[in-house]
């Protein structure tokens, strides 16, 4: 009877253990357990996934001997915050450098205390909360810009007007500083429609219209824009690959032009002499995915101005207020797709737009 209860007590315990693993396996958070020394007792797949690891490689391993000196120190950092904290459970967003880009991280750390208070161990629950940062920086960057544009608009126009004026009725009555005369109000002028065309970038940052999906062909779309880069831009190559069968895509066709077009800019305005844009669709079947690569082989974007490339008013050019690409961002997003950017090589970048293939 003792040996049957024994047996019956274990097998309860591994259907525990196996319902266990089932659960870590498809959460989509990351789940990290430390036993009192260090070691790594429990690491799910979707603590691989986040931080680009082999999670296999790292189990029961004390996580002292495997993270490089720049991590240690993060880590150690927040377990000694961790034990200074007198609740029950701790949280904190952490931002974590990785080769493929800085990720924001949502952790939340609880200690492990038996009956008695003895300390077992932490359990330390890991969320990406990359993109929603983005978006909540979006968000908060548009409501800046509605506001600045609202401010800067209003006396734009009598500024100029009045300029304009002065110069019509006064540039001959001034014959000594005529000269002088015609190049100050020239400035204000130029200036006055330099600042508008700022503001008209604000506005169409901070009110971005509503996404209006339909069934549409993203070639179609491609062969509709690229017909005004090869006239205006005849030392560069345009080169447009596509597969045979593509799928009919749920696009606001406007906005997606709107996409392509600033990304089309970008690549012109990195190659200096004669150069090549190659523009590639793409269908994946199985990962009922589509979209489309535009590479070109110009000056390339630094590894450190990859991760704030689509952050509102960032811009690795001398004009423009660096918000084409935010505006690229927020239209892919509201897609329900991703954009990425990556080298060309030898030399070049690469924007890959990944869009879901969806029947409604």
């Amino acid at each position: 009877q003792i040996n049957l209860n024994l047996k019956e007590t274990n097998l309860e315990l591994e259907q525990r253990r196996n319902y266990m693993e089932i659960i870590l396996k498809n959460v989509a958070a990351g789940v990290i357990s430390l036993d009192s020394e260090g070691k790594i007792t429990i690491i799910n797949k979707s603590v691989g996934k986040i931080l680009g690891l082999e999670v296999e490689s790292v189990l029961n391993k004390n996580y002292r001997d495997i993270l490089p000196p720049e991590y240690l120190q993060k880590v150690e950092d927040l377990l000694q915050e961790v034990d200074r904290n007198s609740s029950l459970t701790f949280e904190k967003e952490i931002e974590l450098p990785l080769p493929s880009g800085t990720i924001d991280l949502h952790t939340h750390i609880t200690p492990l205390k038996d009956e008695n208070g003895k300390y077992l161990g932490l359990v330390i629950v890991i969320e990406d909360v990359t993109e929603l940062q983005k978006a909540q920086r979006i968000a908060a960057w548009r409501e800046v810009a509605r506001r600045i544009a609202h401010e800067i608009k209003n006396p734009l126009t009598p500024i100029q007007l009045s300029a304009q004026r002065l110069r019509r009725r006064y540039k001959d009555k001034f014959s000594k500083d005529g000269q002088i005369f015609n190049e100050c109000t020239n400035t204000i002028i130029t200036q006055v429609e330099i600042l508008k065309n700022m503001v008209n970038e604000f506005y169409n940052f901070a009110r971005m219209p509503a996404t209006k999906p339909l069934p549409n062909d993203l070639n179609q779309i491609i062969n509709e824009t690229l017909p005004l880069y090869r006239e205006a831009h005849k030392n560069i190559t345009f080169h447009f690959e596509h597969p045979e069968k593509m799928p009919a895509l749920l696009l606001d066709k406007n906005q997606i032009k709107r996409a392509l077009i600033n990304i089309l800019d970008n690549a012109v305005s990195a190659i200096k002499d004669n150069g090549k844009v190659t523009i590639k669709t793409f269908y994946d079947e199985k990962l009922n995915l589509s979209g489309v690569e535009i590479a070109d082989n110009g000056c390339g974007i630094l590894p450190e101005e990859k991760a704030r490339l689509f952050e509102p008013y960032f811009s690795t050019k001398k004009s423009g207020m660096g918000l084409g690409l935010t505006i690229v961002n927020s239209i892919i997003s509201d897609h329900h797709g991703y954009i990425r950017v990556k080298d060309n090589y030898p030399k070049g970048t690469i924007f890959r737009i990944e869009l879901p293939v969806r029947s409604s």
